[in-house]
């Protein structure tokens, strides 16, 4: 080929090149997936209604105390370390010292690392994996064929939590098997709170919105559709369980309670109905006396809740009613799971 020839059609075979090439760049990161945002329910209680939000996703695991991890550095023979993330929430790997670990992700802790290393190794790379999770947990309770507390592993959602358990139990009802779920009184308790979580919607009708991501700490409740109670909370003298039989006034079961305390300012609150969408009915207990509000026929289920005089509103009763409830529920739960794992005698050493 001619030279003069050769240099132009070089050159411009490169520029092509180059063209395309950025070009494709371009169609890479045009097509790199965005983050998916994630729904997150906020419930209104005053309301009754779920409204969905956006906020950001954050489904990516992040470091705590105990969780294991092996560290090298690229080429430096003798650099491999397994380290734990100590009480502190810290590592401690070679020349580098001691680095923040607990509420990082893993790609974080390792672009740290990485430039701490950079700063005495030119050519030195930081390798992160994880070799064991042992931070973050959830626990699920109740009417599930292995319930118990598990590792959260990635994204754990209350769906995934139910199939890790091995599905909900079921039993042997008129001729045929049916769960033994009670969906309309689940509850997941977080921080000592509950989470508004419509599970009807969610197990019978598919609703995905509902199935809320899991996080550090969270128990999940699904208690038995053969349970009938009566729960009594809050400022009583005696707060129980109260078993229901043909029938049960709201004034009968506040004498199972032993009454109110000097706490309560004698408003008497029945919440009824699904915890997704509660019911509230106020009365109050010296109108019930006179005969001004009517002594209340309670169903399976209702929660009768004392407030303390402190709080005021509705929503804030109904709240902390269905709090106590689920912290009452679960604690129950924990406990028989905690006796057919040890057995009842463990429980007397």
């Amino acid at each position: 080929m001619n030279r003069a020839l050769a240099s132009p059609l070089c050159g411009l075979v490169i520029a092509s090149f180059v063209t395309v090439l950025s070009s494709g760049c371009a169609i890479f990161r045009s097509r790199a997936p965005e983050p998916a945002d994630v729904k997150v329910e906020r419930f209104d209680l005053a309301s009754n209604t779920v409204t969905t939000v956006n906020a950001p996703a954050d489904s990516t695991y992040r470091l705590g105390i105990g969780d294991v991890l092996a560290i090298s550095i690229y080429g430096e023979d003798g650099s491999l370390r397994e380290l734990p993330v100590d009480p502190s929430g810290n590592i401690s790997y070679l020349m580098v010292g001691t680095v923040a670990a607990a509420g990082r992700t893993i790609d974080d802790l390792r672009a740290d690392l990485q430039k701490r290393v950079s700063g005495k190794l030119v050519r030195g790379v930081a390798q992160v994996s994880p070799v064991r999770f042992g931070s973050q947990t959830y626990t699920i309770l109740g009417e599930l064929n292995y319930p118990g507390t598990y590792l959260i592993e990635g994204r754990t959602t209350i769906l995934d939590a139910i199939a890790r358990a091995r599905g909900i139990r079921t039993g042997y009802f008129r001729n045929s098997t049916a769960e033994m779920a009670d969906y309309r009184g689940a509850v997941l308790m977080r921080g000592g709170k509950a989470v508004p979580v419509d599970f009807e919607s969610l197990m019978k009708s598919g609703d995905v919105t509902q199935n809320v991501e899991l996080r550090n700490g969270d128990i999940l409740n699904i208690p038995s559709s053969l349970v009938r109670n009566i729960y009594v909370l809050g400022e009583v003298n005696f707060p129980r369980t109260v078993g229901f039989v043909s029938s049960l006034s709201l004034m009968q079961a506040l004498t199972e309670a032993r009454g109110l305390k000097g706490t309560s300012d004698g408003r008497l609150v029945v919440v009824r109905g699904s915890l997704a969408q509660p019911e509230a009915r106020v009365v109050r207990f010296e109108r019930i006396l006179s005969g001004k509000d009517p002594n209340l026929p309670l169903a399976p289920g209702d929660i009768v809740y004392v407030p303390p005089k402190r709080l005021t509103l509705l929503r804030e009763i109904v709240e902390a009613a269905i709090s106590a409830f689920a912290n009452k529920v679960s604690a129950g739960s924990a406990s028989q799971v905690y006796k057919n794992t040890f057995g009842a005698g463990e429980e007397s050493r």
